[in-house]
């Protein structure tokens, strides 16, 4: 069954961790690499002759061996035009810049700090709208109290005047007739009438000039004038009312303006908050699968060269430099020790054209075949989803249960095009083949190979376990000054099962707890 490991990353100072007192164990997080691997075990097989080819097909650009040499393991055998792959590369490299970027303007954009600064003002034009409009409404209501106080004091005036001027009035009127004739000087038709009804012409015109007639005078001119001003204490209560209604309602839409620009600010503010940790995690996907690209991109660069999985001596060569090699065409057989066509052995002539009834030349079925190999290799099952991550030329390591501690390098030299149903599980078997040879391996022995199929390196890393994973994000416990630790949450990258990258949350030199005694 295959699965993911990661390898050991590069941990300074603290690579196995130190007794942090109070019981834990603590790890210095520090500059590292990742390297992300899929796993399967087969069994050892010796190895005496081994087919070599590309990935996938092409146009052959170089051949760098001939037929009857003797190469050694990771020697270059060929290489196909790679214009295609190196193109395909730069594109992905030019997308992994762009999600980078983006990812970049994310971490360092004031997008909540904006937010939050417009919440504040929002509320401080609120605060402000509000105190102005109590403002006026103060001075509006005052202004209306002291406009109905001069009202009334003004009618209370009138009444007094009124009650004066009567008096003054009904004085004169008995100093005019001796009490007999009745002087009415608030009416249109006011004069002096005698005790038959009729007009009657003062005898004496002075007595007009009498004290309690000049004040009757005044009185009724200062009457008018009091209910004149009355009128107009009136006009103005009621002009106030209405512009203490017309700015109530003006305060009223003013206020309710400002506190819906408050609330939406408030809420933009906390939208931006919260969303800025998920915007982040989501760019940071977007750039991991972005380096995914060209981690695939970089592979069929590598994979246009051919390279000598393990030493051996160069059988057949089927296939000439501008042909295209793979299932696009017949590949010609080469000539030992040069770069002619070999001659078909049915017609002799070259084998560039297909010959009904002629033999096939040695190794024809394949691009290269060494022989002569002194080596083992592993036939192994990758599971579906770890097979579509594997491919020829990549490199393996591969450890052996009988032989606890031994490794040796490996190139993974093909994989099957079509699945193998293992316990209800599609599987892809899978050629693996030793390029170190150790005098303790046996045919028949276990094996387990790793093949690295991505990772990062010169990142912050901690160990796994010490990391509690929720998706992109995780918690770490980290030791403090005073031996106590504090919880701390981070952002991950690419994370094994011995090491995860921290895209965020701490720095250098911290250290996070590893294990608790």
């Amino acid at each position: 069954m295959a699965g993911l490991a990661v390898a050991s990353a590069v941990l300074a100072v603290a690579a196995c961790g130190a007794p942090a007192g109070n019981g834990v164990t603590a790890v210095r997080v520090t500059m590292g690499s990742v390297a992300r691997t899929v796993s399967a075990t087969g069994t050892l097989q010796a190895v005496t002759q081994q087919n070599v080819g590309f990935v996938k097909g092409g146009k052959l650009a170089a051949l760098t061996v001939a037929v009857g040499q003797q190469v050694n393991a990771g020697q270059v055998l060929a290489k196909l035009d790679d214009f295609y792959a190196q193109a395909d590369l730069r594109e992905a490299q030019a997308k992994l810049s762009g999600a980078q970027a983006a990812l970049d303007r994310i971490k360092d954009s004031n997008k909540a700090d904006a937010a939050q600064d417009d919440y504040r003002r929002a509320k401080e034009v609120l605060a402000a709208t509000k105190d102005a409009a109590d403002t006026v409404q103060a001075a509006n209501q005052a202004a209306l109290e002291q406009a109905q106080r001069q009202f009334d004091q003004d009618r209370d005036q009138l009444q007094r005047t009124q009650a004066a001027a009567q008096l003054d009035q009904a004085r004169c009127n008995q100093s005019l007739t001796g009490n007999s004739h009745r002087y009415d000087g608030y009416g249109d038709n006011a004069g002096v009438q005698s005790r038959g009804g009729k007009g009657l012409l003062l005898e004496n015109p002075l007595d007009l000039h009498s004290p309690s007639c000049v004040r009757s005078d005044r009185g009724k001119a200062e009457v008018a004038s009091r209910r004149s001003r009355i009128q107009a204490d009136q006009e103005a209560v009621s002009r106030l009312q209405r512009q203490q209604d017309v700015q109530q309602a003006q305060r009223k839409i003013a206020v309710d303006n400002a506190q819906r620009d408050a609330t939406a600010a408030g809420n933009a503010a906390v939208g931006a908050a919260t969303d800025a940790p998920h915007e982040i995690d989501e760019q940071a996907d977007v750039v991991r699968d972005a380096q995914t690209d060209v981690d695939r991109a970089q592979r069929q660069v590598r994979d246009t060269t051919l390279v000598a999985p393990v030493a051996g001596r160069v059988s057949s060569i089927n296939g000439a430099v501008g042909e295209f090699i793979g299932s696009g065409g017949r590949p010609t057989p080469l000539a030992p020790g040069g770069a002619v066509p070999l001659p078909d052995t049915a017609s002799r002539t070259s084998s560039g054209t297909d010959s009904s009834g002629g033999t096939q030349p040695p190794g024809a079925g394949s691009f290269i075949t060494l022989s002569d190999v002194n080596s083992f290799q592993v036939v192994v099952p990758f599971e579906e989803a770890d097979a579509a991550k594997v491919g020829p030329n990549q490199r393996v390591e591969v450890t052996f249960d009988a032989l606890p501690g031994l490794t040796r390098a490996g190139t993974l030299a093909t994989i099957a095009p079509t699945g193998t149903q293992i316990q209800d599980v599609t599987n892809y078997y899978a050629t693996v083949v030793l390029n170190q040879i150790d005098p303790r391996l046996t045919s028949g022995m276990t094996a387990e190979v790793k093949v690295e199929v991505g990772g990062v390196r010169n990142v912050l890393v901690v160990p796994t376990s010490a990391v509690i994973r929720a998706g992109g994000t995780g918690v770490v416990m980290v030791l403090q000054p005073d031996g106590t630790t504090r919880r701390t949450q981070i952002r991950l990258g690419l994370v094994g099962d011995r090491t995860a990258q921290v895209v965020g949350g701490l720095t250098e030199g911290q250290q996070v707890v590893v294990a608790q005694s």
